[in-house]
């Protein structure tokens, strides 16, 4: 007697080989805009290249130096962008972004927003993916754009020091709709060395 039992087909489209994962992307939300942003970016397999936690104090290696002072750079690439808290782990880094296209107003005065939205993007350089060129994380000085330069010039100065660094193709984001959002999360970025062996094994996740 057979026991099989067929698996129903997917029919979703593939990628290099691969089913994508459904976008989580807000259709109607420019990545541009002015807002304040969440960002969670993890290391390829989630390998600890940028050091390690002693006693919830993060210690950080040579090339989580580089990433830490890269991040810092953001804003002398992006005059649009602000950078708020933020924290290298040793196998991701957690930052807050604020994009401000008119340069105006303090860095609290988050545009307040009725929707949250945890995003990704693939990293593999094909402009719009399923959206093609409408792609709302593709706009001028998006939030995408400044994610992907700051991965792509972290592996380049890394790999001069050390071959074989990667990121995972995709990060985690979350537009910040208020400031009681806003002070959760910073809390959440000063906190989360105290909290690693807590939270190590766990994925990306919101705060709030």
């Amino acid at each position: 007697m057979n026991h099989y039992d067929p698996q129903p087909k997917n029919n979703k489209p593939k990628y290099k080989g691969k089913y994508r994962i459904d976008s989580t992307r807000l259709p109607a939300w420019s990545y541009a805009s002015n807002a304040g942003y969440f960002v969670t970016i993890c290391t390829e397999g989630k390998k600890c290249f940028f050091g390690k936690v002693i006693q919830g104090e993060m210690q950080r290696s040579p090339i989580g130096e580089i990433a830490h002072k890269l991040w810092y750079e953001i804003p002398h690439n992006f005059s649009n962008c602000r950078i708020d808290s933020f924290c290298v782990m040793p196998n991701h880094i957690h930052g807050i972004l604020i994009i401000s296209q008119t340069q105006e107003g303090d860095a609290n005065q988050i545009q307040e927003e009725d929707a949250m939205n945890r995003v990704s993007t693939r990293g593999d350089g094909e402009r719009g993916g399923v959206t093609g060129l409408f792609n709302p994380m593709l706009s001028k000085n998006s939030l995408s754009k400044i994610v992907r330069w700051y991965k792509g010039r972290c592996t380049f100065e890394i790999n001069q020091i050390y071959e074989g660094f990667g990121w995972q193709d995709r990060f985690h984001d979350n537009i910040i709709r208020n400031e009681f959002a806003l002070d959760k999360i910073r809390q959440y970025i000063i906190n989360n060395p105290i909290n690693w062996e807590r939270d190590r094994e766990q994925p990306p996740h919101s705060p709030l």
